[in-house]
């Protein structure tokens, strides 16, 4: 008999194929019963499938079960039957009711792991309700998808309940809840749904449908809920899809994809690009250079580095000003704000020539990418954060103005790594990028991130707030992005004015509770498998928001915001009005007060945007995986 080590080394390959295969044995050995010998064998092979499912989580538990059922079925049957010939027939039926009490076991311990992961899984939907957390989950458990309650309700059909609650509460936020926990369960590979669940979900459906269209009014008023439903029921009944058009996808989740006409016309109106330097403008004449993706085509922000005569550094963060082209309150600025930020897709959307076509922006092409971009080479309006940073990383002093700046170069990540290994025939953009690697390093000394939210943020995409590397080109723009972040906060807070924070804060008592629920699991079945529920943790982990106050824990920062990247988030337009309002000027009580009104609700108009993007991506993804 194999050892429970290379037992479970063979089930984390294929565990199904497996747990088939002991089935198949355990069957032969009951369909050619001889004696005790045989009945001892099935014992042992049925403690093989516990073992598999105390450490594997990639196994089909609704099969084992059905299978396990039809096992203790059989052993039933051969005792009525009688037919057997035991040298000893006493002692076989007892044999046999040993071998059905194991099989009951075995049906006990495979029902109660699923109760214990419908109670885990149940907690992060209900409790946490954050779908990037239960996606996470999901990779991790696969077989969460299948679970189900003690009265045997499939997690599926619970959410749909939950789904139709909501609809009937013209709770538009948790339908898109519950409407997206829906589909990515259904998307998830190892899903299973019987005829019998299948069915009940979709007559559940069906008399909500008959529900909210019972007359032409209510089919007009619930118009929006009866085509959800109908694209749940469609998806149910396993339909396939149309190719949907990204606009119709987007309409669901109240995203412009293209501008209006009227927003076109308007950014026409935008100052034109700056053809001589601006005597009300200071210029700021320092080696400044970008770094982007080589892909990049709105480029917002700059650096510069020079070593001062006394040992310190002069260094230089500059972004695009927006404001500095229209005004604050103006049409363009307002949609830019209202988009929230620059969606980044995994596939083209449109095919038209000099547009955009994986990105939807916050402003229009011409604009993000040429008059507002910081192109190298030529004049542009920038918001500059000018530092004298000792080498011990003390900031001696600093300057925040409205300036116009000129990029001296354009440097990809990649192209910036290769100076910093060999070195540049370009004497200047070596001294630049060598004394940027070197305030990065003071600076990197200077703080200290929380070591779970650096490695989060370094793993994944996440263009909404600040992408956190820990080397080479993409660290240096992370430092000074970082820096300037929090010096900009510290103004606002310092002088008690109103600021758009980024903020970050960890529920201690939800990770409490989860760690408990992960804990109690591997007490109770151990085992590789479910070791990995540890590493759930390090998914459940809050991502920040914006307010007028708090902390942003994963940064290690009493005060932080986004100021840098104005041409593909909203959050940093609302910044710098900020500080036209704050730092340019001496602002009066009417005005600070103004300011702290359109700051709030900047932050709820913001923030209600971000869910709905995350969602929107999902659904764009999942219908182009389709198309492929």
């Amino acid at each position: 008999m194999i050892n429970n080590k290379d037992l479970c080394t063979l089930a984390s390959i294929d565990a199904d194929l497996i747990i088939n295969s002991l089935f198949t044995i355990i069957n032969r050995e009951i369909d050619k019963l001889t004696g005790e010998e045989s009945l001892e064998r099935v014992r042992k092979l049925l403690n093989c499938i516990t073992v598999i499912l105390d450490n594997c989580d990639n196994v089909n538990r609704r099969i084992i079960s059905r299978r396990l059922c039809k096992l203790d079925e059989k052993i039933d049957r051969l005792k009525e039957e009688n037919r057997r010939k035991f040298i000893n027939l006493s002692r076989a039926y007892e044999e046999l009711e040993k071998t059905r009490t194991e099989i009951e076991k075995v049906i006990d311990h495979n029902s109660q792991t699923d109760s214990k992961q419908y109670s885990f899984i149940n907690y992060l939907i209900d409790a946490v309700k954050n779908t990037k957390y239960i996606e996470y989950a999901f990779k991790k458990m696969p077989a969460l998808v299948n679970v189900k309650d003690k009265e045997e309700r499939s997690l599926i059909q619970s959410i749909i309940e939950k789904y139709i609650d909501s609809v009937l509460e013209e709770d538009g936020e948790d339908t898109l809840y519950y409407g997206n926990l829906i589909f990515l369960i259904l998307s998830q590979k190892n899903f299973s749904f019987n005829d019998k669940e299948r069915k009940h979900c979709l007559d559940i459906l069906y008399l909500i449908m008959g529900e909210l269209s019972t007359c032409k009014k209510n089919q007009k008023k619930n118009k929006k809920q009866i085509h959800e439903i109908q694209l749940l029921i469609d998806s149910i009944k396993g339909k396939d899809e149309k190719e949907a058009r990204i606009d119709d996808i987007a309409k669901k989740y109240n995203i412009a994809v293209f501008f209006t006409p009227d927003i076109l016309e308007h950014v026409k109106l935008v100052s034109p690009p700056i053809s001589s330097v601006d005597s009300t403008i200071p210029f700021i004449d320092e080696y400044i250079i970008t770094m982007d993706k080589e892909s990049t085509v709105e480029i917002d922000d700059g650096l510069s580095c020079r070593k001062l005569l006394n040992g310190n550094y002069l260094y230089g963060v500059y972004s695009s000003s927006i404001l500095s082209h229209f005004p604050y309150y103006s049409p363009i600025v307002e949609e830019a704000i209202s988009r929230g930020r620059a969606i980044y897709l995994p596939k083209p959307y449109q095919d038209k020539k000099n547009d955009f076509n994986q990105t939807i922006p916050i402003f229009p092409y011409e604009f993000a990418t040429k008059t507002g971009s910081l192109v190298e080479g030529e004049l542009r309006y920038s918001r500059a954060y000018i530092y004298e940073i000792s080498p011990t990383g003390e900031i001696i002093q600093q300057k925040f103005l409205k300036s116009i700046i000129q990029s001296k170069k354009r440097m990809s990540y990649r192209d910036v790594d290769k100076i910093l290994k060999h070195g540049s025939d370009d004497p200047v953009l070596q001294d630049t990028i060598h004394n940027l690697a070197e305030v990065t390093e003071i600076l990197d000394r200077r703080f200290k991130r929380v070591d779970l939210y650096e490695e989060i943020k370094e793993s994944v995409d996440d263009f909404s707030d600040i992408r956190v590397k820990r080397k080479g080109a993409e660290k240096i723009v992370y430092q000074g992005a970082l820096l300037t972040g929090n010096q900009v906060a510290n103004f606002f807070d310092e002088n008690g004015y109103p600021c758009l924070y980024r903020v970050h804060i960890v529920n201690e008592d939800n990770m409490k509770k989860i760690q408990a629920m992960v804990d109690n699991l591997n007490r109770t079945y151990g085992g590789n498998q479910y070791k990995r529920l540890s590493e759930l943790i390090r998914g459940i982990y809050p991502s920040g928001w914006y307010d007028t106050e708090g902390p942003h824990i994963g940064l290690g920062l009493d005060h932080y915001c986004h100021c840098l990247a104005g041409l593909r988030r909203g959050s940093d337009i609302v910044i710098e009005h900020c500080q036209e309002v704050c730092y340019d000027n001496n602002p009066s009580d009417l005005e600070l007060a103004e300011l702290e009104k359109d700051v709030k609700a900047r932050a709820a108009q913001i923030n209600a945007k971000q869910a709905p993007i995350d969602w929107f991506i999902k659904d764009y993804k999942r219908a182009y995986q389709k198309r492929k």
